[in-house]
């Protein structure tokens, strides 16, 4: 318990220096909202608040004055250690406790971020002028021949009967299934997404298929198991779904692209607050 308050603290401490309560040069009065002063640092009675909370979850019966005062002690013990830590740079040398105060940050932002309503009419409109991003993916019914490596002459005499073959417009399955080797894992006579098709298939040639017009059979793919031509049978593209259900979906994407929105604009507003100066002498 005491390992997380003291952690708490710190975390909390430097966090509070980003947003520019600590200052030595601002001298603070004890007001109802301040339980004490550490070194002209404030332990705000919010702190005190929440940490007496969290301790009342834990009893049957209400908290006593004593304990109050020991939680008013844990605190300024964190708050010295936390002083004592900004002394020795620790927020600039540590860098767990820098990417901590970074992510502090970015929730914060997100977190304000957060505090507008998200209506239908702008989920709709973001729907409306998106509409290709929701579409549902594009579906392809492929065939594939399949060569194993073999020597570099068998593997050409065999390649050049397959390609005089296809020209001379031979019955595909009939080629496959005479000149070709077996492949396995079968795909499947049907219409496939791009996900399932990689379940077969090695990932380039999915890329390559997903080029192709329908009806259009490729020249051979070399693949690290053999060569491979394909043949797009037919394909389908995804057409709009009704709004009520992908709300959720549309609805996180709208939210995503705010949050990086409002991060990117925070980022840019700091860049023109304070000065960047680049060492120009050391190569990028």
């Amino acid at each position: 318990m005491k390992k997380s308050f003291v952690f708490f603290g710190v975390l909390l401490g430097l966090f509070l220096i980003f947003i520019g309560i600590f200052n030595p040069d601002k001298k603070q009065k004890l007001s109802d909202d301040i339980v004490a002063l550490v070194d002209n640092h404030p332990i705000l009675k919010s702190d005190l608040d929440l940490a007496l909370k969290a301790l009342s979850m834990n009893k049957d019966n209400q908290i006593t004055s004593e304990q109050i005062q020991l939680v008013k002690d844990r605190l300024i013990d964190e708050q010295l250690l936390l002083q004592r830590g900004i002394d020795l740079d620790l927020h600039q040398t540590s860098n767990p406790i820098r990417k901590l105060i970074v992510n502090s940050m970015i929730d914060s932002i997100l977190s304000e971020n957060n505090d507008f309503l998200i209506d239908d009419k702008n989920l709709k409109k973001f729907y409306n002028d998106n509409i290709s991003f929701f579409l549902p993916s594009k579906e392809l019914r492929l065939k594939l021949i399949f060569l194993k490596f073999r020597s570099q002459e068998e593997d050409e005499k065999r390649l050049d009967t397959i390609r005089e073959r296809l020209i001379n417009v031979d019955d595909f399955d009939t080629v496959s299934r005479e000149e070709g080797d077996e492949f396995l894992p079968k795909i499947p006579d049907t219409l496939l997404p791009e996900r399932k098709l990689k379940d077969y298939i090695d990932p380039n040639l999915v890329k390559n298929a997903f080029n192709l017009e329908d009806g259009q059979i490729t020249s051979e793919i070399e693949t690290d198991k053999g060569y491979s031509f394909l043949y797009l049978v037919e394909s389908e593209k995804g057409e709009p779904l009704p709004f009520e259900s992908m709300r959720d979906k549309i609805r996180g994407e709208y939210k995503r692209r705010k949050d990086e929105e409002a991060l990117l604009n925070y980022i840019e507003w700091l860049r023109k607050k304070y000065d960047i100066i680049y060492n120009e002498s050391i190569d990028e």
